[in-house]
């Protein structure tokens, strides 16, 4: 097996994404590069990108039920997904060197496809809450699971608007079953066995965290909203479990950086 030689992290900050499931990379991406996608994830959530399906915009549910109508529609949305197969400015984005090299240094690997993308979008108030989860739970037909979500910070992400928290080390627990994480979910943040720990985030820097990894957003009680770009990275040998059969389907992976191999994404 070919050694991989790091191009952007330090071997320190690779240890702690081993021993934690998640890393914060500062300035990742210029404030011209944030602000272009700060642009295109309003045009896209404002439904005036014909060339974006209009199933792949996600209300807020209080705006779905009719409790809130807000003037503007980029403030009603909840996420935007599935989108860098059909966007050029969000498939660049996908294809960042920076980012890219980040992910190849995570995984000891230059093969590299995209699984999928999201943007979410958290608006002031009515932003919703996110519950302790594991991408993986989403992801489960995939093989192995060590996919990693690059979550570009648009706006800056903090605790009153509702950043990222992560279980630091659950990535090595495995897949939880729901009853298992029920079951423990509210010990989350409120003992030493369970911590939670924010991901404060300003425009441009990104969280990187491992699929396994737990991790929830409180509600947006700010008056400022909290965009953010998540895509989900793999190893071109990842595999899909046919037999899986309650994971959602997703588009044909997009190869990002490296070689395709017969029989897998």
């Amino acid at each position: 097996m070919a050694v991989h030689t790091l191009r952007r992290l330090t071997a320190e900050q690779v240890a702690q994404y081993d021993r934690d499931g998640w890393l914060v990379v500062e300035d990742v991406y210029t404030a011209a590069e944030i602000a272009r996608l700060g642009e295109r994830a309003d045009l896209i959530a404002s439904g005036r990108a014909p060339h974006i399906p209009p199933e792949r915009i996600q209300l807020e549910k209080v705006v779905r039920d009719g409790a809130v109508t807000p003037a503007d529609q980029t403030m009603a949305v909840r996420k935007l997904y599935w989108l860098a197969g059909y966007d050029e400015v969000l498939l660049a984005h996908a294809r960042h060197d920076g980012v890219v090299d980040i992910i190849a240094d995570l995984l000891g690997t230059d093969d590299i496809k995209l699984y999928a993308d999201q943007l979410f979008m958290k608006p002031p108030l009515i932003g919703a809450a996110q519950p302790w989860h594991q991408d993986s739970g989403s992801f489960k037909d995939h093989f192995p699971m060590d996919l990693v979500t690059a979550w570009a910070a648009i706006d800056h992400a903090t605790t009153e608007n509702g950043c990222l928290h992560f279980v630091p080390g659950s990535h090595k627990w495995g897949l939880l079953d729901r009853a298992n994480l029920e079951s423990f979910a509210g010990q989350i943040g409120t003992s030493t066995r369970y911590p939670a720990v924010g991901a404060p985030l300003r425009p441009g820097s990104v969280s990187f965290h491992h699929s396994l990894v737990l991790h929830a957003s409180a509600p947006n009680t700010s008056g400022r909203r909290r965009r953010g770009y998540a895509v989900h990275y793999m190893r071109a040998t990842t595999r899909i479990d046919p037999t899986v059969t309650d994971a959602p389907k997703v588009p044909q992976a997009i190869s990002i950086r490296g070689r395709s191999f017969a029989g897998r994404v």
